[in-house]
């Protein structure tokens, strides 16, 4: 199975033969119009590295204003939070009994130990009402002792 490689016509030919070649084998290409020199792409790769710094630099600096924004509004709502606990824990002093009891001390009103109450629906007074002065039980109407003094 040997073959012979077949070869198109005119590509080799031999000295003095008829189908010698008028032109050279080798020849010089001339340069594509769109090829770019040297200088001009060094110049290229260095604005697209330059670009690159720069948007590195204004992202960078844009995170960095936005995280100092950030470490402000912590502080702020740290310091809400703490002002909300205070508050919270002024409004449960506020509502303890002791201290309902020396505001309406305070007011003139004195407790009473036989309340009548009165039903909505009927307008019907249930139980005895009784005219209290005050001196009916002498602990409730002193003024109370605050948990923080003894």
């Amino acid at each position: 199975m040997s073959a012979e490689i077949a070869t198109p016509s005119g590509w080799f030919s031999r000295p003095g033969s008829q189908r010698e070649r008028r032109r050279p084998l080798l020849r010089a290409v001339p340069r594509a119009a769109g090829q770019m020199g040297n200088l001009a792409f060094t110049v290229v790769v260095l604005l697209i590295l330059a670009l690159g710094l720069v948007v590195a630099l204004v992202l960078n600096t844009s995170l960095q204003s936005q995280s100092a924004a950030i470490a402000e509004k912590k502080a702020a709502v740290d310091s809400l939070s703490h002002r909300q606990a205070a508050l919270s824990s002024k409004i449960d002093v506020k509502r303890s009994p002791t201290s309902l009891q020396s505001a309406a001390s305070d007011l003139g009103m004195v407790p009473n130990l036989t309340p009548a109450f009165i039903d909505l629906r009927t307008g019907k007074v249930i139980g005895t009402p009784h005219k209290v002065t005050g001196n009916e039980v002498e602990d409730l109407t002193r003024a109370p002792v605050s948990a923080g003094t003894r």
